[in-house]
C-alpha cells in the first residue's frame, strides 16, 4: 500500500492532508513530528462521527503509556460507546479488555460507568484487571482494516470527507508568545496531565515537547505553544 508515496520525503504534521496521516500510521514512522496516537487523535478531530479513530486513539494511548489514573480512559471509552455503530461494539469490547490493567482501578461512579458500557456492547463475564495481549492482537488486525480502508478513500490525495469546523475561533497567537511566557518570572510551569484542566497563559512543562504556553481551550482540548509549534493535546 501507499506505493506512490514510498519515495517521497514526507514531512508529516498535524496540518497535512489525510493521506500523509494516514501513511504515518500505517508506516509506524519515528522520523514523523506524530506519533500513532495522535494521528489518529487528528482524524478523530477532522471527521468526529467516526468512533473508529478515537477508539484506535485509545488503543496507541496505552499500548505507548499506559495511564496511571482510569477516570480519564473511562471517559473516553464512554465516548467511543457514545458514538459508536453496533457494528464496532465487538472492538468496543476488545478495547475494554485490553484496558483492564487500567480499568481494573476504577471504582466509585468510575466502575459503575464501566459496568453500563459493558453492558451496552455486549461484554460478558467478569471485567478483566490485567492487560489481554489476545486483545491486543484482535486490535491491531482491526487497525490494519482500517487503514486498508483509509488508503483507498484516500488515493489520488482525496481527503476522507468534510472535516469537521475547528471549535477554536481564537485567532493565532504572536510569534513571541512562548517567549514572553517564559521571560515572565512570575509564571510557574505545570507538568501536563490529561487528567487536568488548563488556563490561558499558563506555562506547562510536557515530557516530550517541553515547556509551552497554553493558548486556547475547548471541551476536551487545550492547545500549547511549544518551541516546535503549537498542539492540540487531550485535557479533562
Amino acid at each position: 500500500m501507499f506505493e506512490d508515496l514510498e519515495d517521497e520525503d514526507i514531512d508529516v504534521s498535524p496540518d497535512s492532508p489525510d493521506r500523509a496521516i494516514v501513511y504515518a500510521i500505517w508506516q509506524k514512522s519515528e522520523s514523523a513530528a506524530l506519533t500513532a496516537e495522535e494521528a489518529w487523535a487528528i482524524l478523530h478531530e477532522r471527521y468526529p462521527d467516526d468512533a473508529r479513530f478515537l477508539l484506535l486513539n485509545a488503543y496507541h494511548e496505552l499500548a505507548e503509556s499506559v495511564p496511571s489514573e482510569p477516570g480519564y480512559l473511562v471517559t473516553k471509552i464512554d465516548r467511543i460507546v457514545s458514538g459508536a455503530p453496533e457494528a464496532v461494539h465487538v472492538h468496543v469490547r476488545e478495547l475494554l479488555a485490553y484496558g483492564g490493567a487500567v480499568l481494573g482501578k476504577a471504582t466509585g461512579d468510575d466502575a459503575k460507568r464501566i459496568a453500563t458500557m459493558r453492558t451496552r456492547v455486549g461484554a460478558e463475564g467478569e471485567a478483566p484487571t490485567k492487560r489481554d495481549e489476545r486483545a491486543a492482537l484482535k486490535l491491531r488486525r482491526f487497525e490494519r482494516e482500517v487503514l486498508k480502508e483509509l488508503h483507498d478513500r484516500t488515493e489520488g490525495g482525496k481527503p476522507l470527507g468534510t472535516r469537521a469546523p475547528s471549535p477554536t475561533t481564537l485567532p493565532p497567537p504572536p510569534v513571541n508568545a512562548l517567549e514572553e511566557a517564559l521571560a515572565d518570572a512570575s509564571r510557574t510551569r505545570k507538568k501536563y496531565a490529561a487528567t487536568d484542566k488548563f488556563a490561558k497563559g499558563e506555562l506547562v512543562e510536557h515530557p516530550k515537547f517541553g515547556v509551552g504556553v497554553v493558548t486556547a481551550l475547548e471541551p476536551g482540548r487545550v492547545t500549547i505553544l511549544f518551541e516546535s509549534g503549537s498542539r492540540k493535546l487531550v485535557s479533562a
